[in-house]
């Protein structure tokens, strides 16, 4: 470009000197300066650099001096000139061609370079990868499942500890965790199986004593059969081998011996020699590998209880209490039936003394009197007296007769009285109802309210009775038409009984015959610490009232006092 400038400058305006200088003070500027005066030092046995000497040896020689020539002599410029100009360029496009087959060539290094590149880089990057993924991703991976594990309550689950970077540190870290997590584990769980053995010990031992209680307390101690309950304490303690010796409290030898398992009674015990398991004041020592529980309450002796364990065995804690607490409930219940035969028997006779007494004071009083009459018979007949009076006599016996057949019909319905666990209430409508099928005369008014008061059974029968003696009295003696029954309470906690008639009312002296009912009431308000009052109404008929406060009321009156 440049050598067709100046050519145009020297065509057009030959006598620009100053440009024609300026463009060829540039031309060689850029052929010897610059950028391909320092490639040509590296190119010096190449094309680029034959080439460029031709480009500069021609204009040098030929093409600078021919300018020279024409700026000193325009008028001898021709066509000579253009010749070396255009061999100038076609020396330059030489050089160009050079330069772009060099360019092509660097291109091609270049592109083979970024090949070579790309293809290290990729490698590195796989092996950086791999590097990775052994190193970073697969230890993560077994960390992260192995975090996964213990979240799930997997305290085996172990990491890979190899190397000594960070990864590893933590894989330590974690298994040591983990394996403190799992002994802590595996201890809180063996703790619990204890617990949980010593809960179920415990709650098997709970209802195996309420067992034996309910079993004693729902029957009569002399009718429980304490097999069954022999044969669980044997499974609850894990002992299979137990006897039970059962005796009275006076007696020196078994009456029941009750064993809970299969085996041959020894000769001591088939002979009654009992003096080894029952002559102690505590519980034995271990003696041949037999423990003796001893039925005791205060100073009565009730029985043993033999535990006989294997060979190097001993008895735990709660193996020995849960033996003790049967040995005392099994005492308790044959106590509580000693005990209840001792009021039944108490009960029985004050109960003949009662009878004994009322047939004293009423019926053996009216055969007195028949007797006496008797003897004033024979002696009236003795002295042939008139047959008026005999016949008088003989009325009274008559009367007497019927009066001590009629007191030994009461004494028997009183007798008789039983509750059958019906209440106090049931029995007076059963009395009534008798009495009402035996007369139509009489019409009979219940007032009942005292359906809260606990009565003993001592209470029930006496106040019974004293209601059914004064309701007989009236019905059989009043001559009334109408009898009013009432029990209620007052504020002073007494429960008070009263019948009342519209009959004739009570005599001035009550005590003669068909009247010992009185004296029947009057024992059993003694009975209770009660009062007990029969008068006259003011307009016609009889009250009995009978009083006394129950025990249950006594009971809680001391408590509050003490208090």
């Amino acid at each position: 470009m440049q050598t067709y400038r100046i050519h145009s400058v020297m065509q057009d305006s030959p006598g620009d000197i100053e440009t024609i200088n300026q463009l060829v003070d540039e031309f060689d500027l850029t052929l010897n300066t610059g950028v391909l005066v320092n490639q040509q030092a590296l190119w010096d046995n190449g094309d680029i650099a034959k080439h460029h000497a031709i480009v500069a040896n021609n204009w040098n020689e030929q093409v600078k001096p021919l300018i020279q020539t024409n700026l000193a002599s325009p008028s001898n410029s021709n066509t000579s000139s253009l010749e070396v100009f255009n061999k100038l360029v076609e020396d330059i496009e030489l050089l160009v061609v050079a330069y772009q087959k060099y360019a092509e060539i660097n291109i091609a290094n270049i592109r083979l370079v970024q090949s070579l590149a790309l293809f290290s880089t990729l490698i590195l990057i796989a092996i950086a990868m791999m590097i990775v993924h052994r190193h970073i991703e697969q230890p993560l991976s077994k960390l992260t499942s192995v975090a996964r594990q213990i979240g799930q309550g997997d305290f085996t689950a172990r990491a890979e500890e190899t190397g000594k970077g960070e990864l590893a540190l933590l894989a330590r870290t974690i298994n040591k965790m983990s394996g403190s997590l799992y002994r802590s584990k595996s201890q809180l769980e063996e703790q619990i199986k204890r617990k949980t053995r010593k809960l179920t010990r415990s709650n098997q031992s709970l209802e195996l004593l309420f067992q034996v209680s309910r079993r004693l307390n729902e029957v009569e101690p002399g009718s429980v059969d304490f097999q069954p309950l022999l044969n669980k304490l044997a499974d609850v303690t894990g002992v299979k081998d137990l006897d039970l010796c059962i005796m009275t409290a006076q007696g020196t030898g078994p009456y029941e011996h009750l064993m809970s398992s299969e085996k041959t009674i020894p000769d001591k015990c088939q002979q009654q020699l009992c003096h080894d398991c029952t002559e102690h004041d505590s519980l034995f020592p271990p003696v041949n590998g037999q423990m003796k529980y001893q039925l005791n309450i205060g100073d009565q002796h009730y029985g043993v209880l033999v535990v006989s364990l294997d060979e190097g065995s001993i008895l735990e804690d709660w193996q020995h209490q849960l033996f003790e607490a049967i040995a005392e409930q099994v005492a308790n219940g044959l106590s509580m039936k000693h005990q209840n035969e001792q009021r039944r028997r108490i009960a029985l006779m004050n109960e003949r003394t009662v009878i004994a007494r009322e047939l004293h004071d009423s019926l053996a009083q009216a055969l007195s009197y028949l007797k006496i009459q008797v003897t004033r018979l024979q002696r009236l007949q003795q002295k042939e007296s008139a047959q008026e009076q005999i016949d008088q006599v003989i009325d009274e016996l008559k009367n007497g007769l019927g009066a001590a057949y009629s007191e030994l019909r009461e004494l028997l319905t009183t007798f008789r009285l039983k509750l059958d666990g019906q209440g106090i209430k049931a029995a007076l409508e059963q009395t009534i109802s008798q009495l009402q099928n035996r007369s139509d005369d009489f019409s009979f008014t219940l007032n009942y309210h005292v359906s809260n008061i606990p009565f003993t059974p001592q209470e029930e029968i006496h106040l019974l009775q004293i209601a059914r003696e004064a309701t007989q009295n009236a019905f059989y003696h009043s001559q009334g038409s109408n009898i009013e029954i009432g029990i209620t309470s007052n504020a002073l906690s007494e429960v008070i009984l009263t019948v009342k008639d519209n009959g004739i009312g009570i005599p001035e002296d009550p005590n003669k015959l068909n009247h010992y009912g009185l004296a029947i009431m009057k024992e059993r308000s003694r009975n209770l610490d009660g009062e007990l009052s029969v008068k006259r109404n003011d307009e016609r008929g009889t009250t009995v009232m009978f009083s006394f406060i129950p025990e249950y009321a006594r009971t809680l009156e001391v408590k509050s006092k003490s208090a």
